[in-house]
């Protein structure tokens, strides 16, 4: 059997870590071949040595280390167990080696204090792998701090354990207001209806609830100021090394400008497939019109031939069916007119929508005049008669006119029906000099607008009053002075009349495509033939 000194000695000889001792005047007393292996000594050149000038002679930044002040030292000093992990011992060659160690006293029988055993491990491979994490932890807090998108983390209560910045700020809030604080009572407590949003049917604490992936394209957050925003989110649940639930991460977008371009696409979409529709109509119906106004006109060259030869012999029935035959071939040219009026419309409106703007320097009394024959039919079988004031001495200015034609046509055209008989229209102009525009005002004696029409005139919400009216005269309207960096403004009294009033800037419309000259009278002529 192994004595127990010979057993001493196999475990030193067979431990891993270095050991070594050290007597009252810090000499070595023993040293096993794991400490000697680490610090790059023979056993020999250890022995009887003293260990602090040896490997333990400078602090990691290359400062000299007093004997004094080595922790190791102070085991056989204090007679106290010293350990740590942060020294740096050092080879024999010059390197040196982050060390983990324990110096722990030795007593003998007596109690007395006759030196320390020291034991210690080179733990290069943890600090490595310590900086690996560090660097990782940077690198992800980094990537937290510079995400567009809002990121936070939530503990089992549902609050936050960490905000980043663009979530601090999508919501309003610093991110010491929100940590540790619970998210769905601060952002997400009502839904869009304005009713309050139980926090137990949330599908963002589901996350760590049922631990399943939720995610949602259209949820309703809250700011701090009480405002709110279409969110885009996706709640995660986090797990331990073990499985079990700790929380969920939250990531969300403010989708707000993409529900709006959305929306806009959508709208764009839809006027083009309007304007197609109306384009395709309105060619239609100028062809079928062709033989009607044709045949009609026959068919009064025929009749002037063939009636006066009939009523020679005297007939008074004859005479009453030339009557009916004129005024029927009078309602058919009539209302054939009034059919080319609103496929004219049609024309210039689906003009106005796909045609890109033309400036040239154009006469706007001339414009007026233009819009004033074209609807004139239309306005003298309604009894309502059209003035004009002020244009004559109106300056040329740089406008598209088919555009501003078309948004005359149909402000006057819309106000011809609901003028009473023997009521007026009146479009006057003027020039601000001041603001360096041109104002033109029109406006009628007809029976005026309620409030709720009023106020939606020139939105997307716009509401018509007409039957079988769509509303869309009045974007028309309005886009076509907003291409010209304009305003358009209403006043309206039920059982008064309405006037609308106009402003162009006489200047800053400038293009590339301008010319001098006035091409009025070929915008004019092309409107009252074109489909």
């Amino acid at each position: 059997m192994l004595n127990q000194q010979t057993l001493n000695e196999l475990i030193l000889n067979a431990a891993d870590e270095g050991i070594f001792g050290l007597d009252l005047d810090g000499k070595h007393t023993f040293v096993n071949p794991a400490a000697s292996r680490l610090l790059g000594f023979e056993v020999e050149d250890l022995l009887g040595q003293p260990s602090h000038p040896l490997w333990h002679h400078t602090t990691s930044n290359g400062h000299p280390y007093p004997a004094k002040e080595c922790p190791i030292y102070g085991a056989y000093k204090d007679g106290r167990v010293h350990h740590g992990d942060d020294e740096v011992f050092w080879r024999k060659d010059g390197t040196s080696f982050p060390a983990e160690y324990s110096s722990t006293p030795i007593f003998d029988e007596a109690k007395k204090l006759v030196g320390a055993v020291v034991t210690f491990r080179d733990i290069s491979a943890r600090r490595e792998a310590e900086q690996i994490i560090a660097d990782l932890r940077r690198q992800n807090e980094f990537i937290l701090q510079s995400a567009g998108e809002g990121i936070f983390g939530l503990d089992l209560d549902g609050c936050h354990t960490f905000v980043n910045p663009s979530a601090a700020q999508m919501l309003g809030y610093d991110i010491q207001e929100l940590l540790g604080k619970p998210s769905h009572t601060l952002w997400h407590h009502t839904k869009e209806n304005g009713s309050p949003y139980p926090q137990e049917d949330c599908p963002i604490y589901g996350a760590y609830k049922d631990g399943l992936v939720h995610m949602g394209e259209d949820e309703l957050f809250w700011r701090k100021d009480g405002t709110s925003f279409s969110a885009q989110y996706c709640s995660t649940p986090m797990r331990n090394e073990q499985g079990h639930l700790l929380g969920a991460v939250v990531t969300f977008q403010d989708i707000t400008e993409r529900k709006r371009q959305a929306a806009q696409l959508l709208e764009a979409a839809k006027m083009a497939e309007i304007t197609r529709v109306m384009g395709n109509a309105g060619h239609d119906i100028k062809n079928m019109l062709m033989p009607v106004l044709t045949g009609s006109n026959i068919l009064s060259d025929e009749l002037k031939e063939v009636f006066p030869q009939l009523m020679a012999s005297g007939n008074e029935k004859i005479r009453r069916n030339e009557q009916n035959c004129v005024e029927v071939i009078r309602m058919i040219e009539n209302n054939a007119r009034r059919i080319q009026d609103r496929v004219r419309e049609i024309a210039d409106a689906v003009k106005g929508v796909t045609s890109r703007p033309y400036f040239a320097s154009s006469d706007i009394g001339k414009i007026v005049e233009g819009v004033l024959k074209a609807l004139h039919v239309s306005a003298q079988e309604k009894g309502v008669a059209l003035h004009v004031q002020g244009m004559k001495k109106l300056p040329l200015i740089h406008v598209d006119e088919k555009r501003i034609f078309t948004a005359l046509y149909n402000l006057v055209g819309n106000a011809i029906p609901v003028v009473p008989q023997e009521g007026t229209i009146t479009i006057s102009g003027s020039v601000n000099i001041t603001k360096d525009t041109l104002e033109l005002t029109i406006k009628d004696t007809g029976k005026g607008m309620p409030p709720e029409v009023r106020e939606r005139l020139f939105t997307d919400n716009a509401i018509s009053t007409k039957a079988g009216g769509t509303g869309l005269g009045s974007k028309i309207i309005k886009d076509a002075i907003d291409q010209h960096q304009g305003s358009i403004t209403v006043e309206s009294e039920e059982g008064v009349g309405t006037s609308f009033h106009i402003s162009l800037p006489m200047t800053g419309l400038q293009t590339s495509n301008q010319r001098e000259g006035s091409h009025t009278e070929h915008v004019l002529q092309e409107s009252m033939v074109e489909q």
